[in-house]
């Protein structure tokens, strides 16, 4: 899974913990499940730096704000500095506009560690 820089340096320092797509194509429950293993890369190509890791909670939402209902913002976005913002942020990351909703859905990875 791509990841650009900051999420990527988040989830190899442990500050993030969860990661959040909009729902839909490779982003549904039948894809993204409990005990899959999963590839974070910093975008596309950076093979030599993977992390390893496994799914081991998933979580679908009708909003963003209620995901952040359920899972603390601060495992998502860690340098956020308020749910609003938090939101914000994830609203522009994922290009939801402000008052639109749109289905979302977010799992935690636990890192494989040497």
């Amino acid at each position: 899974m791509p990841l650009s820089s900051d999420p990527f340096a988040w989830f190899s320092s442990g500050k993030k913990t969860w990661e959040l797509r909009k729902r839909g194509r490779q982003y549904t429950c039948s894809h993204v499940r409990r005990g899959r293993d999963v590839e974070l890369r910093r975008g596309y190509t950076d093979a030599e730096s993977a992390l390893w890791g496994e799914i081991i909670e998933v979580l679908e939402a009708d909003s963003i704000e209620a995901f952040f209902k359920c899972v603390h913002w601060h495992a998502v976005l860690p340098e956020s500095g308020s749910l609003d913002e938090a939101i914000a942020d994830a609203r522009r990351i994922l290009n939801i506009e402000k008052g639109q909703d749109a289905p979302v859905l977010g799992f935690k990875v636990e890192l494989a560690r040497p």
